[in-house]
This record gives C-alpha cells, sequence and structure tokens, in this order.
C-alpha cells in the first residue's frame, strides 16, 4: 500500500496511542510486550513487535535472545514506544530487560507503559501530578483515533487466537466442495497444458516449454483474465464460488500469473480478505501461493502478525517455497511496508 492508500491516523495523546496498538497487531493483546517503532524523522509508527511475556521463573537467556531478535529487526533511525500488558510483577522484569537490550543497542526509549484493566501506567514517569501511581483510565471505544481507524478499515480481534481463526481451513460440506472443485480444475489445466506440449518442437521437451507457446501464451493470458474478474469480484465485496476460487488456487500455480499476482498486490482490505478467503479454501497442495500473496497484501499493509500467520501457512503447505522462505526472512528482519511495495513495483519499461 503507497502512502497515499495508507490510512493516516493521528495520535495526540497516550490514550490515542493505547486505543491504537490492537489495530496495529490486528487484535488485542494480553500477556505481551509491544515495541512500537517509531521514525525519528517522521514520527510516524514504522512497525511494531509483540513478544509474549515469560512465566515467571523463565530462563533469563531465553529472554534475551527473544528481545534480542526483536530489537535487531527494528532498524536504524528510530526509537521505541514499550508497552506491557499484564500484571506488574510479570510485566515490569520484562520491561527492564527490554530497556537493556534497547540501550544496548543505541536505540531511544520515548516511554514505557503497562496497560491493565482499562488503565496505563507510566513507568518512567515519577510525577505523581502527571502520572497517577494508581494509572490513568482510559476508554477505547470513545479514543478518536480508534474510531479513525475503525474508519479506515483497519480490525482489532478479541485476541491473537481469534486472528489465527480467520485462516482455519474450511470443513464439512465447504471442504468437499473443494475437493471437487480442485480435482476439476486440475483437471482442465492438465488438458489446456498438454494442448499446449503438442506446440512443441520436440516430444521430449520441458514441460515449461510448454508454456512458451502460442497455446501457453493464450494460457496465461487467460489466466490473466480470470485473475482480474476474480479480484473484480472481491473489490465489490463478492466472494467467488468454490469453481472459481478453486481454479486460481490452480492457476497460480502458473508463475507467471503469481508474479502478476504479486505486482497487483496492495494492503487494501479486500485484498487481505480475497486472500484469507482462498488461503481458507485452497486445498493443501495448493495453499502456498495464495498464503504468500496474503503475506504479501499483510505485510504492505503493516500487519505483521497476519503476514506471519499466513507465511506459517505456506511453509507448513510447501516447506520448500523458495518466496515464502525469503519473506519469513523479511518478516524476522522487520522489513518496513514500503520497501516490500518498492520491491514489487514494475521496473521502468515494463
Amino acid at each position: 500500500m503507497s502512502d497515499t492508500q495508507r490510512p493516516t491516523l493521528r495520535i495526540d495523546s497516550t490514550a490515542d496511542l493505547v486505543a491504537l496498538i490492537p489495530f496495529l497487531l490486528g487484535f488485542h493483546p494480553a500477556d505481551s510486550l509491544v515495541l512500537l517503532a517509531v521514525d525519528d524523522t517522521t514520527n510516524q509508527i514504522r512497525t511494531a513487535a509483540r513478544l509474549d511475556l515469560p512465566p515467571a521463573g523463565a530462563p533469563r537467556a531465553a529472554v534475551d535472545a527473544a528481545l534480542h531478535r526483536a530489537v535487531t529487526a527494528l532498524g536504524s533511525g528510530i526509537s521505541v514506544v514499550l508497552a506491557g500488558y499484564g500484571p506488574t510483577a510479570q510485566v515490569e522484569p520484562m520491561l527492564t530487560v527490554a530497556r537493556e537490550a534497547l540501550h544496548a543497542a543505541g536505540i531511544g526509549i520515548r516511554t514505557a507503559l503497562r496497560i491493565a484493566d482499562g488503565r496505563f501506567w507510566h513507568l518512567l514517569c515519577t510525577d505523581p501530578m502527571t502520572c497517577p501511581p494508581d494509572g490513568t483510565p482510559f476508554d477505547a471505544a470513545s479514543s478518536p483515533a480508534a474510531a479513525a481507524a475503525v474508519y479506515a478499515g483497519l480490525v482489532a480481534l478479541p485476541d491473537r487466537d481469534a486472528l489465527a481463526a480467520t485462516l482455519t481451513p474450511v470443513t464439512g460440506p465447504a471442504r468437499q466442495r473443494m475437493i471437487a472443485a480442485t480435482a476439476a480444475a486440475c483437471a482442465s489445466l492438465a488438458e489446456a497444458l498438454n494442448a499446449a506440449h503438442t506446440d512443441t518442437d520436440t516430444a521430449d521437451a520441458n514441460p515449461d516449454a510448454a508454456l512458451d507457446t502460442r497455446l501457453g501464451h493464450a494460457l496465461q493470458a487467460a489466466a490473466r483474465t480470470y485473475l482480474t474478474q476474480v479480484q473484480e469480484q472481491y473489490r465489490a465485496g463478492r466472494p467467488v464460488d468454490d469453481e472459481h476460487a478453486a481454479m486460481l488456487t490452480v492457476l497460480l500455480e502458473l508463475p507467471s500469473l503469481w508474479d502478476v499476482a504479486a505486482r497487483a498486490t496492495n494492503g487494501e482490505a479486500w485484498q487481505i480478505q480475497m486472500w484469507s478467503d482462498l488461503v481458507r479454501r485452497a486445498e493443501p497442495a495448493f495453499t502456498a501461493p495464495a498464503a504468500t500473496l496474503l503475506a504479501l497484501s499483510a505485510l504492505q499493509a503493516g500487519h505483521g502478525p497476519l503476514a506471519g500467520m499466513a507465511v506459517d501457512r505456506a511453509l507448513a503447505a510447501d516447506p520448500q517455497d523458495r518466496f515464502a522462505q525469503l519473506l519469513d526472512l523479511a518478516i524476522a528482519a522487520g522489513i518496513d511496508p514500503d520497501t516490500v511495495t518498492a520491491l514489487l513495483s514494475p521496473a521502468p519499461g515494463e
């Protein structure tokens, strides 16, 4: 999503910031440490990272390793807002370790908060007038920032499990229909490829050579038209039927079509809904392409948790998927959405 497409949400207070964090993550965190990387030049939130708070008595080495990975992914030219969700005994030790890790990395800390039971506490502030020891109550529902997030189409689900559930594979009759539709789609594609193969010069030509024939080019052009038609359906808020969903998941096995789809991704809500729906409905053997496209869309929307879940689904379906492996590394490195968009933009003359 370009800067003009990505919604701009103004934060005027700590209460606004606290209300906005669940929308940045896509769910309401609990027993978590959230690190918000804020660009020192623009004061824009560049990325958000979330870690589970360790149980009491957890080995310090494991906590240090997790924080090191998170801090390394934050990048340069930023300072950080720390927000711990949970009871004091669980949050404050983790915040102490996080502050040490950030200081060691030369990264400044803007503020550190503890959030629980509808209140937030400023942990780096000692003035009882501006930072009450009993915390400051906030109502996320009445926050202008939260209202703007909802208006922009952002969603904050109840918890991380609810976010994961948005990618749960369909079951029952819906799965049976997709099995049948996918088998039919595979048969249709195989027939088209066999016909294209007869267009090659030699009987033992590489199977990929079938795509570099007159019929192969026509097949790929038809696949691009098919993708456009499906996209128009989802853009209009109308999920496609099983036959169309199955056919697109099969056609995405064509490298040229996946490339077209990848270059067309952005962080708009309808694209995330489209690829999420297709990930849920795709047969396991055809899940990885749709899942990597979902990850690309989610990354460009700044939705790191969903992108990570999508990459996990892609790698579970196909551990050798090279692009999913690269996305996994990109997420771990904290590559920002604008960089992802730039990498996908066509080169001049394309």
